[in-house]
C-alpha cells in the first residue's frame, strides 16, 4: 500500500484516524499503540503478507536480544549476544537482498536465485540495528514493552521507506504523547504537500525519464537531451522521496509522533560533503554513527579517513540496491569525498559559493547515470548516445513532444525552483501579511485536490525508494 493510492487515501487512512481518534477518547496510551500497532500489520499485510511473519519473528527475537544486551552485566557476554543479533539481522538482509545477486554472478543469472525482496527491510532493519547499538552502549534503555517496540519497528508511516527513526527519538511518545489541534492541522497540511510534490511534480518528471530509457531508446538522444533527461530523473527522486518523507512525518505528526527531517536543501550545497550532510539525512547519520565513527572517523589520520569514507559509501552504495552500479554510485560519491577531504587538508581554497553550487549540481547528476542503469552496457550505450549527434527518430520524436508540452515545461520550472528556498521564502512573506494562514492554506487545499484528481486519473503512483 502506497501513501499515494486511493485505497489509502479513501480507505486506511480515514478507518485509521476514526479509530485512533475513538481509542484516543477514550482509551489510554497502551490502547493507542495496540491501535496504530494493529493498522501497521495491516499496512504490511496489505502489500506483503507472505512476508509479515519475517518482520513479526525479527521484532520478537530483536526484543529479545535488546533484553539480553540491557541486562547481562558481563561485558564479553554482552558484546557477543550483540554481535550475535546484528549478524543475524545482516544476514536476513543479505539472504533477501543480495543472495539473487551473488548466485548470478557466481554461478551465472540462469542458475541464480530468485529470492523475493521483503518490502521495507533495508528501512527497519537500519532502525532495529541503531537500536541494538545504542542498547549495547547504554545510550538507551530496552523497551520494556513488546508492543512498544513492536509499533517502533513497524509503524506505518515510516516503515517502507523512512525516515529512519531511532529508538531515542520517539521514546518519550511511544509512552506518553497528546494528539493536539496544532500538530493535527500542521501534519495533514505537511501530507498535503508531500503528496501534491509527488502526484504532479515528481510523477510528471518520471514519466519523461521512464518514455527516455524506455527498451534503450536513450542510444540516439544527443548530448543535450541526454543531459536533460538526467536531471530530470535527479529532480524525480529527490522530489519524490522528499514528498515521501514529508507525508510520513505529516502522518506522524497526525499520531503525535515526531519523526526527524530527511531533507534540508541538498542542491544549495557547495560540496559533495556537505550535500550528504543535507541528503537522505537519517541514512547518512546512520552511516557516521554506526560505521564511520566505529571505524575511526577522521581521528587516526588523512589515508585512514579517507579508507573510511570509501568502506562507508561503498556500504552506503550496495544499500541502495542489489546491483553492482550501487557499488559503483557509491564509490563514485567516494572518490569526490576523498578528494575534497584532501585538497581541504592541503590546501586553503575559498570556492564561491556559485561555483560550488553547480560543482554539486553538475557531480551529483552525472552520478545519476550510474544509479539508474544497471549494468556497464546500458551505461556505455547512454555516453555513446550523449556524445553522438541526435537521431530524431520515432522515440525521440516523442520524447521531445512531451518535453515541449506547456503543462510539462511549469511542472519542469517548478520543480527547479524546489531545489531553492524560493517557495519557503514567499511562505514565509505571505505568513508576515495579515491573511497569510489562510492564503497559503487555501492554496495548498486547492493543489492537493488537484492533485488527487491526477491521482485518480493516472493510476498507480509507486514510490522509487520502496524498491530499496
Amino acid at each position: 500500500m502506497v501513501f499515494s493510492s486511493p485505497i489509502f487515501l479513501f480507505l486506511f487512512l480515514p478507518i485509521c484516524l476514526l479509530c485512533y481518534l475513538l481509542t484516543n477518547l477514550f482509551g489510554n496510551i497502551k490502547s493507542e499503540n495496540i491501535c496504530l500497532l494493529i493498522f501497521s500489520i495491516i499496512f504490511y499485510a496489505y502489500g506483503s503478507i507472505d512476508f509479515l511473519p519475517i518482520l513479526l519473528g525479527s521484532i520478537v527475537l530483536n526484543f529479545i536480544f535488546s533484553k539480553i544486551v540491557d541486562t547481562v552485566e558481563n561485558k564479553y557476554l554482552r558484546s557477543f549476544v550483540f554481535i550475535i543479533s546484528i549478524l543475524i539481522n545482516v544476514g536476513f538482509l543479505i539472504v533477501y537482498k543480495y543472495m539473487n545477486l551473488f548466485t548470478g554472478f557466481l554461478f551465472g543469472a540462469e542458475n541464480a536465485t530468485n529470492i523475493k525482496l521483503p518490502i521495507g527491510i533495508s528501512f527497519y532493519t537500519f532502525q532495529v540495528l541503531s537500536y541494538l547499538a545504542d542498547v549495547h552502549s547504554r545510550t538507551v534503555k530496552s523497551s520494556n514493552s513488546i508492543i512498544d517496540f513492536a509499533l517502533f519497528t513497524m509503524l506505518f508511516p515510516q516503515l517502507i521507506a523512512g525516515p529512519i527513526v531511532r529508538y531515542s527519538t520517539i521514546e518519550l511518545e511511544l509512552k506518553k504523547r497528546r494528539t493536539i489541534f496544532t500538530s493535527f492541522s500542521d501534519g495533514i497540511m505537511r501530507f498535503m504537500v508531500g503528496f501534491t510534490k509527488k502526484i504532479v511534480l515528481a510523477n510528471a518528471l518520471g514519466r519523461i525519464a521512464d518514455l527516455a530509457f524506455k527498451e534503450l531508446g536513450y542510444y540516439d538522444m544527443g548530448p543535450l537531451l541526454s543531459t536533460f533527461v538526467i536531471i530530470c530523473y535527479s529532480m524525480q527522486i529527490y522530489l519524490d522521496f522528499w514528498a515521501y518523507s514529508d507525508m510520513a512525518i505529516g502522518i506522524g505528526k497526525i499520531f503525535g509522533f515526531t519523526f526527524p527531517e530527511n531533507f534540508n536543501m541538498p542542491f544549495l550545497s557547495t560540496s559533495i560533503s556537505e550535500f550528504w550532510t543535507r541528503w537522505h539525512i537519517t541514512l547518512s547519520s546512520f552511516f557516521r554513527d554506526y560505521v564511520y565513527i566505529p571505524l575511526g572517523g577522521s581521528r587516526k589520520g588523512l589515508l585512514i579517513t579517507c579508507i573510511n569514507l570509501t568502506i562507508v559509501f561503498a556500504l552506503s552504495g550496495f544499500w541502495h540496491g542489489a546491483s553492482f552500479n550501487f557499488l559503483f554510485w557509491g564509490l563514485y560519491n567516494a572518490l569526490f569525498l576523498v578528494i575534497e577531504r584532501i585538497v581541504r587538508s592541503k590546501f586553503k581554497i575559498e570556492v564561491p559559493q556559485t561555483i560550488g553550487i553547480i560543482y554539486v549540481f553538475v557531480v551529483w547528476n552525472i552520478g545519476m547515470i550510474l544509479f539508474r542503469l544497471e549494468n556497464l552496457d546500458q551505461i556505455r550505450l547512454f555516453l555513446t548516445g550523449a556524445f553522438s549527434t541526435p537521431l530524431y527518430n520515432y522515440s525521440t520524436r516523442e520524447l521531445v513532444n512531451e518535453v515541449y508540452n506547456p503543462y510539462f515545461m511549469v511542472c519542469f520550472v517548478t520543480s527547479l525552483l524546489y531545489l531553492t528556498p524560493f517557495f519557503s521564502k514567499i511562505k514565509n512573506f505571505l505568513y508576515k501579511s495579515r491573511f497569510g494562514f489562510i492564503i497559503v492554506d487555501i492554496l495548498i487545499i486547492t493543489l492537493f485536490l488537484y492533485a488527487v484528481i491526477e491521482m485518480l486519473t493516472s493510476g498507480f503512483n509507486p514510490f522509487i525508494y520502496f524498491r530499496f
